[in-house]
């Protein structure tokens, strides 16, 4: 049997005895919360020790952190600390000759300390409060053809099942990257109390470009290249060449030049699919030049989008003002109810399709094998799936809008906020647009920390005067007149004028007062019909 590789003394740390100065209960509290107390750097585990992070990576003076990693390595083993981890009984701690360990006293945290913070933007609104911001994604789906799709099958089982004979030394970084994801997925529904396993995650590979001007961006190691020139992307451990669509060509162009320039990552999927990720994050500020893209979300028009340009304290324009409706509109939801209930076996759904299919057109012939229940329910799997498309199509067509308002601001110098008045999920239940409007807002807060722009939600009310502040009164459809100044305005403009106004007071209030220095209303002493 091999004999341990002894450990260097100067590297050793000693064992506590009963008469040590710092008590055993206060040294096994330190190790439940994996910090070692000597240093205070984290610990972690080696051999069935804790050991301490700080002599494996903590540079030696005089020289560079890779000499100091080698001679970490030529000493051994890191400091390793023999005080009983959390959870550990009784005979442990007495074979290492620490006696009877006694339960750690519950200790408050010291004061002054920041609280643990997630990381990433977490769903659900009562979770998003007290997260630290996470990274913007941008994700491009690639078109393979058939053979690409079988080769980029065998790259992901040779990869992940590790055939030695198969692949490339460098492709085994790329297996324990997946097997880290793959028991990441796991452990998160197990935690969300699932029971079923989680689908294989795709397989992540650093990509290279090739710039128009010959130059070479990303990490030159990487498996996958892009060439911009010839619009093509290749993996030539596998032979895969895969032609480019010109619109993607042009998109990947603008986002290398951006700056910070984003990370890329290709990611492989069991099915053969491919995914290209754009990750970065940018701080969002507010300052003049300030362009806020203010979003109003309600169950009637989809969303109600006005862009305020706040050029100086004393200027503001409101430069665009633009209804964005969803193609949608709830009849292809409502035509998937019907059928499926026909297909369900429901009498009085059965003569409203057959009354449907009448106006299309369709003769009693024709009609006859469409009532069989499976061909209902088919009927209504795929109106399903055109629902879905254009919901998607809705979201993508909002956030490219919005893409192109802060980038178009971000050139000029101007720093950008997307304030949105959210729609209550109740409000949308019955409604021509339930599960149409809740996407887009995800997707805009991504693109925010993407882009670089401040995102705030308040509530508003287009009821409200924007002028003194009364409820108006409806004079005709979604057009209102204040009983007490006289002023008229549409529900939907004068929403996105409260929401840059509640911005505007957030950001820009005097220091010793509760005024503001940026004054949205004497725009509106302007342009008196402005919001018409």
């Amino acid at each position: 049997m091999k004999e341990p590789t002894p450990r260097a003394p100067e590297l050793e740390s000693p064992r506590p005895s009963a008469g040590a100065g710092v008590g055993v209960g206060s040294l096994n509290l330190a190790f439940e919360l994996n910090i070692c107390p000597e240093c205070g750097w984290r610990l972690i585990e080696h051999n069935g020790l804790l050991v301490c992070k700080r002599s494996r990576y903590t540079p030696e003076a005089g020289e560079s952190k890779a000499a100091a990693r080698r001679l970490s390595s030529l000493k051994g083993a890191p400091r390793a600390h023999a005080v009983p981890r959390a959870g550990w009984g009784n005979g442990e701690a007495e074979r290492l000759g620490l006696g009877v360990v006694p339960s750690p006293p519950h200790i408050p945290a010291p004061a002054g300390r920041p609280p643990l913070v997630r990381g990433g933007i977490v769903g659900g609104e009562k979770k998003q409060n007290g997260t630290t911001p996470g990274l913007g994604f941008r994700v491009y789906k690639i078109r393979v053809n058939r053979v690409s799709k079988d080769r980029l099958k065998v790259l992901y089982n040779d990869v992940i099942y590790k055939r030695n004979g198969n692949i490339q030394k460098g492709l085994f970084y790329y297996a324990g990257e997946w097997v880290e994801m793959f028991e990441n997925s796991k452990r998160q529904r197990e935690e969300a109390g699932k029971r079923t396993p989680p689908k294989t995650p795709p397989l992540p590979l650093l990509v290279k470009f090739v710039m128009p001007d010959g130059r070479v961006r990303g990490n030159t190691a990487a498996p996958a290249v892009i060439d911009l020139r010839r619009g093509e992307l290749r993996i030539p451990s596998y032979g895969i060449v895969q032609r480019l669509p010109r619109s993607l060509v042009r998109a990947l162009i603008e986002e290398n030049n951006l700056n910070p320039r984003p990370d890329f990552v290709l990611q492989v999927t069991r099915k053969g699919f491919l995914r290209l990720i754009a990750s970065r994050y940018v701080p969002a500020r507010v300052a003049l030049p300030l362009r806020v893209i203010a979003i109003d979300e309600n169950s009637y028009n989809g969303e109600a989008l006005g862009v305020w340009d706040v050029l100086k304290p004393s200027r503001i324009v409101r430069s665009r003002y633009e209804e964005v409706m969803p193609r949608n509109r709830g009849s292809l939801d409502r035509t998937t109810a019907l059928f499926q209930s026909a297909a369900d076996g429901n009498a009085e759904s059965l003569e409203k399709v057959k009354e449907l299919l009448r106006e299309a057109g369709k003769s009693e012939a024709e009609i006859a094998p469409l009532l069989a229940p499976e061909k209902l329910a088919e009927i209504s799997a795929s109106t399903k799936g055109r629902e879905e498309r254009l919901n998607k199509a809705f979201a993508e067509e909002l956030t490219a809008l919005v893409r192109k308002l802060i980038r178009e601001a971000r050139a000029r110098g101007w720093s950008v906020a997307i304030v949105i008045d959210p729609i209550n999920h109740e409000s949308l239940k019955g409604s021509e647009l339930q599960r149409t409007l809740l996407k887009p807002r995800r997707l805009l807060r991504n693109l925010a920390l993407y882009e670089g722009a401040r995102f705030k939600l308040y509530r508003v009310s287009g009821k409200q005067c924007p002028n003194c502040h009364s409820w108006g009164i409806e004079v005709a459809h979604r057009r209102y007149r204040c009983p007490r100044c006289g002023i008229e305005w549409d529900r939907d403009k004068c929403a996105t004028f409260w929401l840059a106004k509640r911005f505007l007071d957030e950001y820009f209030k005097e220091e010793c007062s509760d005024e503001t220095y940026v004054d949205i209303t004497g725009w509106l002493e302007k342009h008196p019909r402005g919001l018409l």
